[in-house]
């Protein structure tokens, strides 16, 4: 199967760390004013769709983690987690 995004993954870590489900991290991200459903959420997870910029934003937004936290470390020089909350 192709994978369509990288930070799948580092989203689920990240919501999991909160003690999230994805329907909370999807209201959250639609309260913040971002579009998304927890179908989305799980298929970002699991790298199936790609992550728009906008997507992104309200990632970081949401988890009050930089955008460079949501990528792993090993892409393009991204940092470790600054784990705050």
């Amino acid at each position: 199967m192709r994978r369509t995004n990288i930070i799948g993954e580092r989203i689920r870590l990240l919501r999991r760390e909160r003690g999230w489900t994805q329907v909370d991290l999807t209201r959250k991200l639609q309260t913040a004013g971002y579009r998304a459903t927890r179908d989305m959420i799980a298929r970002w997870e699991t790298r199936k769709i790609s992550v728009p910029d906008t997507g992104v934003v309200g990632l970081a937004t949401v988890l009050r983690v930089s955008i460079l936290d949501l990528f792993p470390m090993n892409c393009h020089g991204a940092r470790p987690l600054n784990r705050q909350r």
